[in-house]
């Protein structure tokens, strides 16, 4: 999402004045850009350094965003920031990677659902009548 956009999106979340919205697009447009040269200068193979470095920024970026609101729009968006949290962990960006997730265990693979049984394996021979 463009700062641009994330900028409407809190104006109208936030009830942000014009004030507020001229303090927060510089905020934005900042982290864009540090999360853009992450991207673009990271030649390491290390995901989790880099996922450490993002998330760093995004606690730096909220710190200065949080600076700026009032106690209620704090409240909100502290609010909206976990729930966001909470959705990319669903995604994917949590335990286990993409992909991961309740039913993608090790044992909730195509032959270890609800309607296998016991020798019906891509490798068990079927029985003979």
């Amino acid at each position: 999402m463009s700062p641009d956009d994330r900028l409407k999106e809190m104006t109208t979340d936030l009830n942000l004045t014009a004030d507020e919205q001229a303090k927060i697009k510089p905020i934005l447009v900042d982290q864009q850009k540090k999360m853009d040269d992450l991207r673009n200068n990271n030649s390491s193979d290390d995901r989790q350094a880099m996922r450490q470095k993002f998330e760093q920024l995004r606690t730096d970026t909220n710190t200065k965003i949080d600076a700026v609101l009032d106690d209620k729009q704090k409240m909100k968006f502290d609010q909206e920031e976990a729930d966001r949290e909470q959705r990319m962990q669903h995604r994917g960006g949590g335990p286990g990677g993409p992909g991961g997730g309740p039913d993608n265990g090790p044992n909730n693979g195509p032959n270890n659902g609800p309607n296998s049984a016991p020798g019906n394996s891509p490798n068990t021979p079927p029985p003979s009548n």
